[in-house]
């Protein structure tokens, strides 16, 4: 993997017009081109990457991956999206999209074999769905995945937050640059039903945490797009590293996708909100 960027403020988004048959970035992520180069490690210690969809979390986890010192958290547990990657390790999962029970430590062994940064850091990412399945189906798996670290991303902007999470229900696409997405339309009740969705999987986290007498290291989403350089030193002076800059990764960042129809929505969200509390 290369080593480039000197300086996280400095690096913009690498995603911008695409040819035909150029792959999305965010599946590119996944390939083996972006693996870290099979040589022992002994894995030091690992994080979870704990969040709630449309926090910012895959810019986060490409802000992680990009020092090189924090390995590549990405959803390794998130079968119904990881499919691809799942057979260039040679599993074939079963007609639901999931692994087999018997395969699914041989499997985590070998994310953890491509996807350990070679300071023998190894992070992954985990939505609520994510957890509740893995506990449902792998049991036995939550002990092989508990972490050292927990990293919480949350969102202080929650209306923007609900907004985007709208958007991407309705037009079934996550990330920005991706054709022929189904059209969106403002709905009121729709934008405050995924309001009530990011407080109720935020709690969840905050009592999984209290349950688990866990201290998480907690980070949002406004601050690291405003300052990562700080953001990121805070966590890795959590986690007891030193910043070897030397050791950046060139990761392709994915394009923000606030817009105008965002800026819409919540003008007409908070207006219909000011009309039903009267």
């Amino acid at each position: 993997m290369t080593r480039l960027l000197p300086s996280m403020n400095n690096l913009s988004a690498s995603v911008g017009q695409r040819s035909p048959s150029e792959k999305h970035v965010i599946n590119r992520l996944y390939e083996r081109e972006f693996d870290f180069e099979l040589q022992p490690v002994t894995r030091k210690l690992s994080y979870m990457l704990a969040t709630v969809p449309r926090s910012g979390s895959t810019l986060c986890a490409i802000r992680l991956w990009q020092t090189g010192l924090l390995g590549a958290p990405m959803e390794y547990l998130n079968f119904q999206i990881i499919g691809k990657f799942l057979a260039r390790l040679g599993y074939a999962p079963s007609r639901d999209g999931f692994p087999e029970l018997r395969q699914i430590a041989g499997y985590w062994r070998q994310v953890g074999a491509v996807r350990t940064s070679r300071n023998g850091v190894f992070g992954y990412k985990m939505f609520m769905a994510n957890f509740l399945d893995i506990s449902r189906r792998y049991p036995s798996l939550l002990q092989e995945i508990t972490p050292n670290f927990v990293i919480y991303l949350t969102r202080r902007d929650a209306v923007g937050q609900a907004i985007s999470y709208s958007r991407a229900l309705q037009s079934k696409t996550w990330f920005a640059d991706v054709r022929n997405a189904k059209p969106v339309e403002y709905r009121h009740e729709h934008v405050k039903h995924c309001l009530d969705m990011v407080r109720s999987q935020n709690d969840f986290w905050e009592d999984v945490f209290a349950t688990t007498n866990v201290t998480p290291i907690r980070i949002d989403y406004e601050s690291l797009c405003a300052s990562p350089d700080e953001t990121l030193s805070h966590v890795m002076a959590r986690m007891g590293l030193d910043w070897d800059r030397r050791e950046a990764l060139d990761i392709p960042l994915i394009r923000k996708q606030a817009d105008d129809t965002s800026k819409a929505w919540r003008d007409a969200f908070l207006a219909d909100e000011a009309r039903a509390s009267h």
